[in-house]
């Protein structure tokens, strides 16, 4: 098989505002490290596909559209063989407006930029190709925690729960040169990165780490593939609750996520086969929405964000469904990947290994149509399941079902 990569600077040349906090207004105040485009150029004996990574919060489902199209046709590739996925970081600018204004508004100029640069990233991936070998190894890290806790009125609550176990799982693909000299890795693991809050660019851990990598590991470019942490969180906390914190933590955290990568690297691997199959599936989750029009329109006459919500729905004539958009990528026996438009749980990653024990979910993959949650979770409520709607422009909450219809909807791939 063969390997091309790219890499380009996607920091906005001019401050624009920052996706991801409903409380930062204003354009960013600074740039604290740099943020990037990264992209993978695969291609099998029978088969090609393109990872385009951002150190993004995600890939705005309305730039994908677009994006993805242009891609495929750049590279002469099915739009199925391109991959839009994003480390899920709070500190970079949006791509899209399908949300409510409060959680992400774009730059027009920056967005159509952004695409350039996409484009140019990818024929220059496709340009550098070479001959390499693939390895999978194994490994854990203990950086995450749950994040949802029912407190004394049976009420979920957003913070740190050492009672339910969280995936440790840390995988490391590695791409190897002929003369063995690494040509770039793919990260997976399942946590935020939003260990910071403040109003300044940077990458988080992930991109940090990343960069990382490609010091330790001359004319490599590596990428990060975010798990399912839909319910994760980094386990930065005081007492017991989560804190934001600022650069100089953010970089010690990724410091250490990187020597935990390393020493996974550092690991035996496992061979991994030169053949891929990719396989897609789109289906209609359906939105229970009485309760929540209801209380949402109340609000609408008096609360900002409900009025912004009120207006997203609208504009889709309160659609009452949101399409999750699945794809299995298989690599013979040692690794499958299933990716997914949107945040999901950690027990779907739990079920697919289920399935397979190969498998790996990544998340944040071809856009955005919001959390996805357990039945139970449904039921219990909670940030996830029920406040996050608003933000998301949903006409409503996903049904307790999806979570059935998920697990088919694996199975059937």
């Amino acid at each position: 098989m063969k390997l091309g990569t790219a890499k380009r600077i996607i920091t906005p040349k001019r401050p624009v505002r920052l996706c991801g906090y409903a409380t930062r207004n204003d354009v960013f105040d600074n740039v604290l490290e740099d943020i990037y485009l990264r992209v993978h150029y695969l291609e099998y004996s029978n088969d090609t596909l393109i990872f385009l990574y951002g150190d993004l919060l995600w890939w705005n489902s309305e730039f994908v559209e677009i994006a993805r199209k242009e891609a495929a046709d750049a590279a002469g590739l099915p739009i199925q063989s391109i991959f839009f996925i994003a480390s899920h970081n709070h500190s970079g600018p949006g791509t899209g407006t399908s949300f409510i204004p409060q959680l992400e508004t774009i730059e027009e100029d920056y967005v159509a930029w952004l695409k350039d640069q996409v484009i140019e990233a990818v024929l220059e991936a496709k340009d550098d190709c070479e001959e390499v070998s693939i390895a999978r190894h194994n490994g854990i890290c203990d950086m995450n925690v749950f994040r949802r806790v029912k407190n004394e009125r049976g009420q979920i609550e957003m913070k740190p729960n050492y009672q339910v176990e969280a995936d440790k799982h840390l995988t490391v693909i590695s791409y190897r040169r002929l003369d063995h000299t690494i040509k770039g890795f793919l990260i997976h693991y399942p946590c935020h990165a939003n260990l910071s809050n403040g109003n300044q660019v940077h990458p988080d851990y992930p991109g940090i780490a990343l960069r990382m990598l490609d010091d330790s590991y001359k004319g490599s470019t590596s990428l990060f593939l975010q798990g399912c942490t839909a319910d994760l969180r980094p386990n930065c906390v005081l007492g017991d609750r989560f804190v934001a914190c600022e650069y100089d933590y953010v970089k010690q955290f990724a410091q250490d996520f990187y020597k935990s990568c390393m020493q996974t690297i550092e690991s035996k691997g496992i061979r991994v086969d030169e053949e891929i199959e990719i396989k897609k599936e789109e289906y209609q989750l359906p939105l229970t929405s009485e309760s929540l029009l209801i209380e949402l329109k109340e609000k609408a006459k008096t609360e900002e964000a409900a009025g912004q919500w009120l207006a997203k729905v609208m504009e889709k004539n309160l659609r009452p469904y949101e399409v999750i958009e699945m794809s299995k990528l298989r690599f013979g026996s040692q690794l499958t990947i299933f990716t997914f438009n949107a945040e999901v749980s950690q027990y779907y990653a739990e079920f697919a290994r289920t399935m397979d024990n190969s498998a790996i979910c990544t998340c944040y993959t071809n856009g955005m149509i919001g959390y996805l949650c357990t039945a139970e979770q449904i039921r219990e409520g909670g940030y996830e399941p029920v406040g996050s709607a608003l933000y998301f422009a949903l006409a409503g909450t996903y049904k307790e079902e999806i979570e059935e219809t998920i697990h088919q909807l694996m199975e059937r791939l």
